[in-house]
């Protein structure tokens, strides 16, 4: 998979094996995206342009998601290689509490002392309160099994956190992100416009752009068909330049063409999954592997399980 466009800035090199499911990270990409904002991989599961965490070199340092609970040394290293010191970090915007994208919060809190760390009102308390957070670590376990490759989370204080709702704004020094309720993939989905760039941090509320091309992403238990459509149409409002996805990295420079091929896949996607369910029944492993190659991507087998549990409650 490519790196994101633009120059690399920095990059840490260490062991592993990115074919390897227990790989350590081999290598620490920072690469400058547009403007001020950069992109870094850090390496989800050794995989190189499997996850993207963004830095916002703005007069108050933004970072958006913070990863897996294992990807925190890789945003430090992003920090070091952008030029930026650990308690100039302002902000921690955390587009939605799967692990893969909210993992790392509690670990970063510690390190980042004056952050404030910015969560849906509906997925606060499942990342603050020592209940709901054991509950939330036993729901991705059961998904994830064995392969669970997130690391161990750390409970985040809430003190040092803000919920939000959608519609808030976030003052980043020279202009104002707004943040944008997203749901669909995820009931505690926000997207975050930047209106000085007119970049669009839809991270998994609009899909991914995995090697070049439009994917599903749509993990149990919460993906819904329809939510995800209002959800596109209502991105699409804001006739973003660029897109800036979770899985990987900035899109095309045609980010209202995507949301609308968006809109078309979704459907396409649900129906391919339902017409392989007549002959595979709820074996997401046996539809996976029936998949052509234009649904292949790293979490195909979990995006097909998301549609399974959207069907059955249809």
């Amino acid at each position: 998979m490519s790196a994101a466009s633009g120059g690399t800035i920095g990059r840490v090199s260490v062991a592993g094996d990115m074919k390897s499911s227990s790989a350590v990270r081999y290598s620490m990409p920072v690469t400058r995206a547009l403007d001020d904002i950069h992109t870094v991989d850090p390496l989800l599961d050794g995989m190189a342009g499997g996850l993207s965490v963004y830095l916002i070199d703005a007069p108050e340092p933004t970072l958006i998601d913070t990863g897996t609970a294992d990807s925190v040394e890789a945003i430090y290293d992003a920090l070091d290689a952008v030029g930026i010191d650990r308690d100039e970090v302002e902000h921690v915007l955390v587009s939605h509490i799967h692990l893969d994208h909210a993992g790392g919060a509690g670990h970063l809190a510690v390190e980042l002392p004056n952050a404030t760390f910015y969560i849906h009102e509906y997925g606060f308390d499942f990342l603050t309160a020592s209940d709901d957070f054991e509950r939330l670590k036993s729901s991705v376990d059961r998904v994830m099994g064995e392969e669970n490759a997130y690391g161990e989370p750390e409970l985040l204080d809430p003190d040092r956190c803000r919920a939000v709702e959608g519609g808030d704004t976030v003052d980043i020094g020279d202009r104002e992100l707004e943040l944008i309720y997203a749901p669909g993939h995820a009931s505690t989905h926000y997207a975050v416009f930047d209106p000085a760039t007119e970049g669009l941090f839809t991270i998994d509320s609009a899909g991914m752009y995995f090697e070049g091309a439009l994917r599903p992403t749509t993990p149990p238990p919460e993906f819904d068909l329809e939510t995800m459509l209002d959800t596109v149409d209502r991105l699409r409002a804001y006739d973003p330049a660029r897109i800036f996805y979770g899985h990987f990295g900035p899109g095309s420079r045609d980010a209202v063409r995507e949301l609308d091929r968006y809109e078309r896949l979704l459907p396409e996607w649900v129906d391919t999954v339902r017409e392989l369910r007549a002959e595979h029944g709820n074996d997401a492993a046996a539809i996976a592997g029936s998949l052509g190659d234009e649904w292949q991507s790293f979490s195909v087998e979990l995006d097909v399980e998301g549609v399974l549990h959207y069907l059955d409650r249809e």
